[in-house]
């Protein structure tokens, strides 16, 4: 029996550094009860209705072609593998970081009422889904804790539960807080809005690349981040605008057109013109782009 002891101090061990978040929720309501994102309304009014009118706060529901066209044709079909949770997260981690603490059973059900959502012919089921898929976002505690220390888990570990992760130090009686220097960088944002790397290695190529904001502003010497951008230029806040937004597309293209009025004499005269248009790109990153 003595050579037992040390297995069983190893395991208790095991369990005290065991994030208490790691436990999983079974239901959607679980999981949003787990991760209640409207609290922070409280304190941070203003954030929060930023962030109400962003397209963040409908990820799911606004992406429900692609994510049903990788789970019900991607998955079973082109790669012949069962729809599992490790795949479902392959899109589900960027557009829903919580489900990170969702039960295999739970990734599964989501999956196929997204599948579903998109799918049915019937008016009434798909308002009824998308209701319940509108639970599931990018929302505060998404970027805040989730994915806060994704990028240098090496270094920062996995998120603290209750704690709120800013990019500079803050002092709240609401919650603990601690302040990462990666939440301010582009590569914070580029962990979803560039090339995905899923847990078992395979990079996944969706259609919001930046790619082109590293190799060639930043290799050109541009300076602003995402979020001097989408964030700070005019105070946008947590709105995030992108290219849903007429303003800042407006603010990202340079338009000029030139047009010359002249007559050609072809037996008789007939007006023509020439039309020189110019488009300069003066975003950080290829247009248009996610």
């Amino acid at each position: 029996m003595k050579r037992l002891y040390p297995v069983v101090i190893v395991l208790f061990v095991l369990g005290l550094i065991i994030p208490a978040q790691a436990q999983m929720a079974n239901t959607i309501d679980e999981l949003v009860k787990m991760f209640d994102d409207s609290k922070c309304k409280e304190c941070h009014p203003q954030q929060y209705s930023e962030w109400e009118k962003s397209w963040h706060s409908k990820s799911v529901v606004s992406s429900l072609k692609g994510m049903s066209n990788f789970f019900s044709i991607g998955v079973p079909k082109e790669w012949e593998r069962k729809l599992t949770k490790k795949e479902v997260m392959k899109c589900l981690d960027c557009h829903a970081p919580t489900m990170k603490y969702a039960s295999e059973e739970l990734a599964v059900e989501v999956a196929n009422m997204i599948v579903k959502a998109f799918t049915t012919k019937d008016e009434k089921e798909k308002k009824a889904l998308k209701k319940e898929l509108s639970k599931l976002n990018v929302g505060c505690l998404g970027c805040h804790n989730v994915k806060a220390t994704t990028i240098s888990l090496g270094l920062l570990g996995e998120p603290e539960r209750d704690t709120i992760y800013t990019s500079r130090e803050v002092f709240s009686p609401a919650h603990k807080t601690i302040p990462v220097n990666t939440m301010d960088k582009s590569l914070f944002c580029a962990q979803c809005h560039g090339i995905y790397y899923a847990p078992d290695g395979e990079a996944i190529y969706c259609n919001t690349l930046n790619g082109s904001y590293y190799d060639n502003y930043r290799a050109r010497g541009g300076l602003e981040t995402c979020q001097d951008c989408h964030m700070k230029k005019k105070n946008r806040g947590h709105t995030f605008p992108g290219g849903h937004d007429l303003e800042i597309v407006k603010e990202g293209i340079d338009f000029n057109a030139e047009i010359y009025g002249i007559r050609h004499s072809v037996g008789k005269w007939i007006p023509r013109a020439i039309v020189n248009v110019s488009l300069e790109n003066k975003a950080g990153h290829r247009i248009p782009d996610g």
